[in-house]
């Protein structure tokens, strides 16, 4: 998977006067409360439903959405039939105020960590193979020896983990390698991957030894999802030999669906060889001995070249005996 990043240095330079306003508008206007009333706008469709959800009466409600309609001089909801909806710019607000609440609820569980006898926290973000392949065993020989440690893990697309690290909000994030990355961070690979076919065990080919891709002319395919690397090997060279494969109208990175959709006859998948193991925890999923030309970039971590935690330093010290021999450069 690979994502352009620009760096962030230097961004007030490159602000709008009227961006710079209504950033200047927000920070001292806008309260916490009136950000989670927006979210319950735009969850609820209704200025009751949402100030009951907060436990605020409904004219509360009505006047901090006002006041806040009113500092930044734009309608953020409308009035429909059946109740309120977010204009384009209510939306843009939303989706940025939900990304702010969740990474202050995971403060908030550091900070109770620290209450609680933590000694340090560490900030991680995964997407879903390296959080498998690298995170799990990793964690697993790190918390032997620092018991102490509160680790925030957040799983999810590179797309949305990267934009964190570079402001400041993350640690390091495990994923694969970037196309581009700002000068201060830097990508450590830390373990090689390839794509895989797996089906079910009952499959008609399961076990038999040189499958060749064209002997899944009629297999019907579990889509991985279009923001994930393998899709890329699903389409140039999966679809070029079989132009007419049929394939479930779902795309999944979950685990649990995609081994629950390969228990339908014939059904097939394509995945990274990292999450493998992840499947074939109860026995009823095998990789089918099919080669495949496309290869994936390898799993590794993003982490700043400097300025790192040492504790950081420590877990990734801890790979050379948990993981095989990191990919050549």
């Amino acid at each position: 998977m690979s994502h352009d990043f620009d760096d962030r240095e230097g961004l007030d330079d490159a602000a709008t006067p009227q961006g710079r306003l209504l950033f200047s508008r927000l920070t001292k206007h806008v309260r916490l409360r009136q950000l989670q009333l927006l979210v319950a706008l735009q969850q609820c469709g209704s200025v009751v439903q949402a100030a009951a959800t907060l436990h605020m009466s409904q004219s509360a409600a009505t006047q901090a959405l006002a006041e806040m309609e009113r500092v930044l001089d734009i309608r953020l909801f409308e009035r429909h039939a059946r109740g309120i909806r977010p204009t384009l710019a209510g939306q843009t607000l939303v989706d940025t105020v939900r990304g702010v609440l969740a990474a202050l609820e995971e403060v908030a569980e550091s900070l109770a960590a620290i209450r609680r006898g933590a000694a340090a926290a560490l900030r991680l973000g995964a997407i879903p193979a390296a959080a498998l392949a690298i995170l799990s065993p990793l964690l697993a020989r790190f918390y032997a020896e620092h018991p102490e440690v509160h680790v925030d893990v957040h799983e999810d697309a590179s797309t949305r983990l990267l934009p964190q690290l570079l402001g400041g909000g993350l640690d390091a994030v495990f994923c694969r390698e970037p196309a581009l990355l700002p000068g201060p961070f830097v990508f450590e690979p830390l373990l090689a991957d390839t794509a895989v076919v797996v089906a079910a065990r009952s499959h008609a080919l399961a076990g038999r030894r040189g499958v060749p891709l064209q002997a899944l002319t009629g297999a019907r395919w579990v889509l991985p999802t279009a923001n994930i690397a393998v899709r890329g090997i699903f389409e140039a060279e999966v679809l070029q030999a079989l132009p007419d494969a049929p394939w479930f109208p779902v795309s999944t990175v979950s685990l649990p669906i995609l081994e629950g959709l390969l228990s339908q006859p014939g059904a097939v998948a394509l995945v990274p060889l990292s999450i493998a193991p992840g499947l074939q925890t109860h026995a009823r999923v095998c990789r089918l001995d099919v080669q495949l030309t496309g290869r994936l970039a390898p799993l590794g971590v993003v982490r700043r070249r400097d300025r790192a935690p040492a504790l950081l330093d420590q877990m990734l010290s801890l790979c050379a005996q948990v993981l095989p021999a990191p990919p050549a450069r």
